[in-house]
């Protein structure tokens, strides 16, 4: 009761409430810190999940890892990698653009607690970086999601090709 009596009285419990908000700036960053530089202290946190984004396309595998916020930390590509035209679709594209992101995280010191893997589309990619995650890494896949979209009934598609 006693803080519905200082809210009668000038409204310090509100004050008192938030003593331990730390943040300033636009988005509650400290002033001091830039949301572009190095590793922060939030990156050095064990316990962080990192998610794998696999986008598998029939033409290209795009690659991306993030944290939880969904920062990009590193990408990478079947055509990065080196492969060119129809070659970047394949499976050995993806399965390299995966090798090649393992070395990007182990070169700049990234501990990988948990990884969570996010596959989008049918290419063959998609299998290829599943692969590699096991084969290559020690890192522990706590959860694998498809987030291929699917449509409700959405669009009229095109008409179909007669042959």
């Amino acid at each position: 009761t006693a803080n519905y009596s200082s809210l009668l009285d000038g409204g310090d419990a509100l004050k008192s409430d938030a003593t331990g908000f730390t943040g300033s700036g636009r988005y509650g960053a400290s002033p001091g810190s830039s949301r572009f530089g190095a590793i922060d202290e939030e990156d050095q946190d064990p316990m962080r999940m990192l998610i794998l984004h696999v986008h598998a396309s029939s033409n290209n595998t795009i690659l991306s890892m993030t944290d939880a916020n969904g920062k990009v930390l590193i990408n990478a590509s079947g055509g990065t990698v080196g492969f060119r035209k129809a070659q970047r679709a394949g499976f050995e594209a993806a399965y390299q653009a995966t090798a090649s992101i393992a070395a990007k995280i182990k070169e700049r010191g990234i501990e990988v607690r948990k990884l969570e893997i996010r596959l989008k589309g049918f290419g063959a990619g998609r299998d290829a970086a599943f692969k590699a995650v096991h084969s290559l890494t020690n890192w522990a896949v706590c959860r694998v999601v498809d987030t291929t979209p699917i449509p409700f009934n959405g669009c009229r598609p095109k008409k179909a090709r007669r042959l």
